[in-house]
């Protein structure tokens, strides 16, 4: 009943000062969406530097233009809520950069004594992104990468496992979501076909 806004609406609590805790695009998202919400403050809380965002760099600028403050080479260490379990302040503790990780960016270093508190009513989490196991750990015979993701055929989506198909964010990893519907159409046709040879 969409159509029927705003009767329908789902209501949304607003804070005034947002905390987005993250550096990829969902961060960027957030932290926009949260002052089109009304938000006085939207803040990016990031551990590395804007260089070693993985946001796409368009993301990062529209996010400034919109009005987005950033915190860099920072982090939280604890959320504190008052007695009904609302969100009053968030402490964080800041970083430098040291050696490059195996990702290729440095790695962050904490600042000892740097801890500050960050007057905030909402903190988004926006870290972390990886697929779901679900799938691979209860079906037998399908064949995973070391970071979970399904081995699928780009493209026809089929994997190790007879008859069945896989394509997005499963299969590539995060990425857009017309990547992932591009894969559904791919994998749609391919098990098309598969049904269709299989009935005949």
């Amino acid at each position: 009943k969409a159509y029927l806004f705003p009767e329908y609406d789902t209501p949304i609590r607003i804070g005034r000062k947002v905390a987005v805790v993250g550096g990829g695009n969902v961060a960027m998202d957030s932290a926009r969406t949260a002052l089109r919400l009304g938000a006085e403050e939207s803040w990016i809380v990031y551990r590395r530097s804007k260089e070693e965002m993985p946001a796409r760099i368009e993301e990062v600028e529209h996010a400034e233009e919109e009005g987005v403050k950033f915190a860099f080479l920072t982090s939280p260490t604890q959320i504190f809520g008052n007695e009904q379990g609302w969100v009053e302040r968030m402490e964080c503790l800041r970083y430098e950069l040291g050696e490059p990780d195996e990702s290729g960016r440095r790695r962050p270093m904490p600042i000892s004594g740097s801890e500050y508190i960050m007057e905030v009513d909402t903190v988004v989490m926006a870290i972390g992104q990886g697929p779901n196991p679900l799938v691979p750990r209860t079906t037998t015979g399908l064949a995973i990468t070391k970071k979970g993701n399904i081995v699928a055929d780009l493209k026809t989506g089929a994997t190790s496992k007879s008859g069945v198909y896989a394509g997005g964010d499963i299969v590539t990893g995060a990425a857009t979501v017309i990547l992932a519907m591009g894969a559904g159409r791919v994998a749609a046709n391919a098990i098309h076909q598969y049904l269709t040879a299989k009935n005949t």
